[in-house]
């Protein structure tokens, strides 16, 4: 029922699909930065830029990304609706918008819009260019209007053509011009005679005429809302284009027809995706298919485009599909919601063609599909409707046909014959020759045939042979007693008959067994030369090939490709260092021309013995999954190849694939200067477009610049890549990859060469690059011209200066001997009585300068004494009143020092130096403490005593002290590091903090002093002393405040005077995720996050945790090895790790923490289905703590989506769903395993250790991460978990 209720679903939001995809459809949307979705124009221009017009934007894409020219960012387009485009004689791009026409000038890089009538609105529907190189335009309501190219003038011919609502126009080779509307037919003007030479009347086809072509000297082609029709241009006479076409499809809308050299003919339609009619009359429909990667984006289609390297594109109304019509990629088919279009599963394990080649059988875990080459469709053979995703306990590893209504199917269940028939199908199983040999062999891998009716079935404990017609069968397995005469241990997956005969088969304990006929029976023994394959490998064969000389070449599971020379008896192995992808190999198979494909772990790989060469293909060259599986490998009758893997399979032509990738050619797009990107104007660095420019000019002080490129195949733009050449630099080739552009920061004064080349994945490169000459002008100063004109500028300037002063000197010197004589004496004398009277005046501003300072200086002395002794606040309180009250704090965090060994470091040093040293360290931890909103208490010899939270409360005080404290401690590491490298004695230092109540204030009235007293001050030394050197020691009471922010290691329990016990902590480090840089020292802005919504936020969540902490304490039982305590709390943190690296810093996070307690809690009372019970435990006992119902509801969800399988529809949801398996891709995954076998054994769920092995790699290879933290943290070690399974599972060494 599961299974139907599946199939509904998906089918609802699938399209129908009338063929397998025969295309590989590369699409854009707007998520790849189209402007809008609806395409209705494309045109490529001279540069090879596409330009793709939607009804919000023109959009010019140069394969890398997309250029959006709005009305709003572009100045002279008008409209942004943009109907259709063109590009003339001369290069120019027009573009019939809903508000005139628009023309874009490559030349100038600019736009412009003409109006018929000045600034009236007209609505273009098609353009055409007639041999003139003027355009004729239809509106929607304005008729047919002639546009002169070179007045840029309009002309109506509305007295002549009567209908207003024009829509298609085409210009004929004799210069006809054909004009179609929407309500009077095909009208066709005569330009030489300014006359309708003839009009056709509406008719069917006629009246909704969505394209028109010229076709031939004779014909148009009418895509119409009917369908397409020929029309005769001279006897007018209309008839259906594709009579067959109609047959077999009905009434199709068509929107757009195209004529592919000698391809066939290709139609856009309204609502029925994309037709194909090849010219041998045969008919391929592709459609949209959500499940289908590279189908079709959307069946509304709107246009055809062919661009300058052959591709079509097609536009519709989701955005833009581009496919190659010759079809020489790797295709693929995924799981379909549509049984006719694809697969039922995602996972393919292998396949088999029927005798005539007509049809392909693909075994998935569902049964068998076959696909029809003849008529495109599938059709499923399922072995269970109600098939369930998490048992794949029924998939079919190999198919046999027998004939063309008869199928031997291995299973993981067993062999079943399947039998097809015009009523149906059945699956039979065979009947085993006892309930024995059933357990041992019907896990079923290979099938091969022998003789006759016999056939060699690979099994998990060896292999059997089977009659199909007698019903006989033989059982060959390992035995122990006589190894040599019988087949290796281990499980067989591999039988092979090779094309001399020799049938081989292959066990996970490696090397090969050889089945021949002995006195008329068959047996099988272990190959002679085992010994040296096994010393080349000793990994499972997946796959074997014998060439022509006789070689044997062999996949393997993890030592790569085995090449076996059976004359020689040696081998040579071909892995990674030879260009392999992967040394895991799933299938092997060779083409015509030599190569082999070998199908691996991490993509396709192509392998050229002679050249010793790889060529790789992934999931960007249309690999469906880059990992596949064993066995799921075919070469057609027709030479085609057939892959399968974990999401579907991939076929292909190899011979299209091994053909070499033409070269393509890179043009230059755009040029920017500094931080502008450069439009051609007169008189500027750029005259002309840099498309077309050969050369540039620099100045010295504008020389960085940046060079944008595309290729001239835009239709790839994941594979193709770049470099560059910069010619007159020292610089040698430089590989640039996929980025289109080059950046240039201050080329040094030079002439250069710049050559860009392009090429398609491992193809050539480009043979023509795009070539641009640049020369930067040195600086005036470093030119020969600027150092003459300097040295005789400064020659002439010299002479003058030294004419001038000699001249200047004598005359000065006359006159002021002159002056001299006459003012001498009368300056002397008022000279000496000012200088008396300065005197005396200085003297008596000095006296009283200096009074007004003695007197500051001691004002300042008694504020900052004051200030020193005790807090700002109560100094002030002291200065206001004459006295400051003792007040009481409930949550004070006092932090204690002391330095180790003080005694004996004193008894050494001078007194001098100890004070000096001293009061280094604690003029530094008072600059932290200030740092840390702490209040300096005192200092008593070597210890150092601070608080926080006094005199100003506040709730953070906890939060502040460990981070002083670890700023003290890195503190004193740094000196010691620092102390030792210059071999001097270094200071270690104990730190203690607590957390409680204190009293607070001012001691006496003659010589003041701030302090705190209580229990908490005694503990908080108490910590000090028990404490490490180096360490940070908190109590309990800390820890609980401290522990969502800090790793902290508990150390114990401490006896003090009034507490009793009290529990001891170290603070290790902030917690990474809430560090900078992940180092613990410095807190981040997540960190201050946190600490906000710990103290704001109106959820009581810690209350909460012990609540239901002590609830599963008291009441999980204790046979519970996995579910227990310590599971719930490693959940929890797992949550907050993932969801503080998630980003989630609000109160998501406690929901989340929350959900993470209770999701398990439903455990105190029943083993199965016990989410209910979580739930409600949780809706009992969350509102005590000021979670409301909205957040209940939320945690709820997060509880249930914990559900085996996994199914997050939000962020939080797959961040618990990522917590509660963070395990698996842990170092600690097997010993958490191991507790989940014994507790399922213990509840009766297992019944053996293998069994569960089982289950694991089925598990471990269905679930998936969902998270970017969980699957960067975990995924690559959940896969090491998985293989290491899956070796146990090979070595097969379970005692029970």
């Amino acid at each position: 029922m599961k299974k139907y209720l599946f199939y509904i679903i998906i089918c609802c939001y699938a399209v129908t699909s009338r063929a397998q995809k025969e295309f590989r459809f590369r699409n854009f949307s707007i998520t790849d930065g189209l402007s809008q979705s609806s395409v209705t124009a494309i045109v490529q221009d001279e540069s090879d830029a596409l330009w793709v017009g939607t009804q919000d934007g023109l959009n010019r894409f140069d394969g890398k990304e997309f250029e959006v020219f709005t009305p709003d960012n572009t100045k002279g387009l008008e409209s942004g609706y943009i109907k259709c485009a063109l590009i003339d004689q001369t290069g120019k791009l027009w573009f019939g918008t809903n508000n005139g026409l628009s023309i874009y000038e490559p030349q100038t890089e600019t736009f412009s819009t003409y109006f018929a009538v000045d600034k009236e609105i007209i609505q273009i529907e098609d353009l055409a260019n007639d041999k003139n190189g003027n355009l004729w335009v239809t509106t929607s309501e304005s008729g047919l209007f002639h546009f002169d190219t070179k007045t840029r003038k309009f002309t109506s011919l509305k007295s002549v053509i009567s209908s207003r609502k024009t829509t298609r126009v085409v210009v004929t080779e004799n210069g006809i011009v054909v004009v179609a509307t929407t309500d009077d037919g095909l009208f066709f003007y005569d330009p030489k005679t300014k006359k309708v030479s003839s009009r056709l009347a509406n008719k069917t086809g006629l009246s909704a005429v969505n394209r028109m072509i010229v076709y031939g000297r004779n014909e148009l082609i009418l895509a119409t809302n009917d369908g397409v029709f020929t029309l005769d241009i001279h006897t007018q006479k209309v008839s259906e284009k594709f009579g067959r076409w109609k047959e077999k499809m009905g009434e199709v809308s068509a929107t757009d027809v195209y004529k592919y050299r000698d391809f066939g003919w290709v139609i856009c339609t309204k609502s029925q995706g994309l037709y194909v009619i090849y010219d041998d009359g045969e008919i391929h429909q592709s459609t949209e298919d959500i499940f289908q990667k590279s189908a079709l984006l959307n069946n509304a289609t709107n246009l055809i485009y062919r661009d300058n390297a052959g591709f079509l594109w097609i536009g519709s109304q989701r955005g833009l599909s581009v496919f190659d019509p010759a079809n020489k990629e790797i295709l693929g088919v995924g799981p379909s919601g549509n049984e006719d279009s694809g697969i039922p599963t995602p996972s393919v394990w292998s396949f088999a063609e029927s005798e005539s080649g007509r049809y392909i059988y693909i075994g998935t875990d569902n049964g068998v599909s076959r696909y029809d080459n003849t008529t495109g469709k599938f059709k499923q053979y399922y072995r269970n409707r109600s098939y369930n995703e998490s048992n794949n306990e029924i998939s079919v590893l190999s198919i046999e046909v027998i004939s063309a209504n008869f199928l031997l199917v291995a299973c993981t269940d067993g062999v079943y014959e399947l039998n097809l028939n015009e009523d149906g199908y059945s699956y039979n199983r065979i009947k085993y020759a006892s309930k024995e040999i059933e357990v041992q062999h019907e896990r079923s891998y290979s099938i091969e045939h022998l003789e006759g009716s016999t056939y060699l079935i690979a099994t998990k404990e060896g292999a059997i042979t089977y009659d199909i017609v007698s019903k006989r069968m033989q059982v060959f397995q390992h035995d122990s007693k006589n190894p040599k005469t019988s087949i290796s241990k281990g499980i067989c997956r591999l039988a092979h008959k090779d094309r001399s005969g020799n049938v081989w088969l292959t066990t996970s304990t490696g090397g090969l067994n050889l089945m021949r006929k002995k006195e008329g029976n068959w047996i099988i023994h272990p190959y002679a030369f085992n010994g040296k394959i096994k010393a080349a490998s000793k990994e499972y064969i997946t796959s074997i090939y014998q060439a022509e000389n006789g070689e044997y070449w062999m996949g393997t599971l993890g030592s790569g490709l085995l090449r076996w020379n059976e004359k020689t008896k040696t081998t040579v192995i071909y892995n990674r260092k030879d260009g392999l992808p992967n040394d895991v190999i799933y299938g092997l198979l060779r083409d015509k021309n030599g190569n082999f494909w070998l199908s691996t772990n991490k993509g396709l790989c192509q392998f050229d013995p002679i050249k010793k060469r790889a060529r790789n293909f992934t999931e960007i060259n249309g690999l469906m999954s880059n990992e596949f599986n064993i066995g799921a490998y075919l070469l057609t009758s027709k030479g085609k190849m057939y892959f399968g893997g974990i999401y579907g399979y991939n076929f292909f032509n190899p011979s299209e694939l091994s053909k070499p990738k033409s070269a393509v050619s890179v043009v230059f797009t755009k040029f920017k200067l500094k931080n502008d990107w450069l439009k051609p104007a007169p008189n500027t660095i750029l005259t002309k477009p840099i498309s077309a420019t050969n050369e540039i000019e620099l100045t010295y002080q504008k020389r960085s610049f940046t060079l944008r490129f595309q290729p001239s195949d835009l239709s790839h733009p994941e594979l193709i890549n770049y470099k560059y050449i910069l010619e007159g630099s020292d610089e040698r080739e430089i590989l640039i990859g996929t980025d289109n552009e080059i950046h240039f920061n201050s080329l040094a004064p030079g002439e250069y060469v710049l050559k860009v080349y392009a090429r398609i994945g491992d193809g050539p490169w480009s043979v023509y690059p795009a070539t641009l000459s640049i020369n930067v002008a040195a600086p005036f100063w470093q030119r020969l011209w600027f150092w003459i004109t300097l040295a005789i500028a400064s020659a002439i300037f010299l002479r003058w200066f030294i004419r001038r002063r000699m001249d200047s000197s004598h005359r000065e010197q006359v006159r002021l001997e002159m002056k001299i004589r006459d003012r001498t004496r009368e300056i002397q004398q008022q000279n000496e009585k000012i200088i008396r009277q300065r005197k005396k005046i200085e003297e008596e501003r000095n006296k009283v300068v200096r009074q007004q300072k003695l007197l500051q200086i001691e004002k300042d002395k008694t504020e900052k004494l004051l200030q020193n002794v005790i807090p700002a606040s109560t100094a002030e309180e002291l200065k206001k009143s004459g006295k400051a009250r003792a007040r009481a704090y409930t949550k004070v965090s006092v932090l204690f020092t002391d330095f180790v060994g003080f005694t004996r470091i004193s008894d050494r040093m001078n007194p001098t130096e100890l004070v000096k040293k001293l009061d280094v360290y604690f003029t530094k931890f008072d600059e932290i403490i200030v740092n840390n909103n702490l209040e300096k208490i005192k200092t008593i010899g070597d210890a150092y005593m601070c608080a926080g939270g006094v005199p100003v409360r506040n709730n953070s005080n906890p939060i502040d002290t460990c981070l002083a404290a670890l700023e003290i401690q890195a503190y004193m590491e740094k000196r010691r590091h620092d102390a030792i490298a210059n071999g001097s004695e270094f200071w270690e230092l104990r730190l203690g903090i607590n957390t409680g109540e204190v009293t607070a204030g001012v001691i006496g009235s003659e010589r003041l002093a701030y302090d705190i007293w209580g229990s908490t001050v005694n503990q908080a030394q108490r910590m000090e002393m028990l404490g490490e050197p180096g360490k940070i020691t908190i109590s309990g009471a800390t820890f609980n405040f401290v522990e969502p922010y800090f790793e902290c290691t508990f150390k114990g329990k401490a006896q003090s005077k009034s507490k009793g016990l009290i529990d001891m902590y170290v603070v290790e480090r902030i917690k990474p995720e809430l560090s900078m840089k992940g180092l613990g020292l410095h807190p981040n802005d997540r960190f201050n996050q946190i600490v906000n919504l710990h103290l704001y936020s109106s959820i009581n969540y810690y209350k909460a945790e012990r609540h239901i902490m002590q609830l599963l304490e008291k009441r999980l039982s204790k046979n519970f090895h996995y579910h227990s305590i310590a599971h719930t709390k490693d959940v929890v943190t797992a949550v907050e790790r993932i969801a503080l690296l998630e980003g989630v810093t609000d109160e998501g996070l406690f929901l989340l923490k929350s959900a993470a307690t209770y999701h398990d809690a439903g455990f105190i009372e029943q083993y199965d289905k016990n989410e209910p019970v979580g739930a409600r435990l949780a809706v009992e006992i969350l509102p005590k703590y000021g979670y409301t119902d909205q957040h209940i509801d939320q945690i709820k969800d997060l509880i249930f989506v914990t559900q085996i399988p996994h199914k997050p529809k939000n962020q939080l949801q797959e961040i618990i769903c990522d917590a509660d398996l963070d395990y698996l891709g842990r170092d600690d995954f097997h010993e958490i395993s191991d507790k989940l076998r014994r507790e399922l054994k213990e509840h009766g769920k297992l019944d053996s250790d293998k069994k569960w092995d089982e289950i694991q790699v089925m598990f471990l290879k269905s679930h998936r991460y969902f998270t970017k933290t969980a699957i960067a943290m975990r995924k690559k070690k959940k896969n090491e978990n998985l293989k290491e399974v899956m070796a146990r599972l090979e070595r097969d060494e379970y005692e029970d």
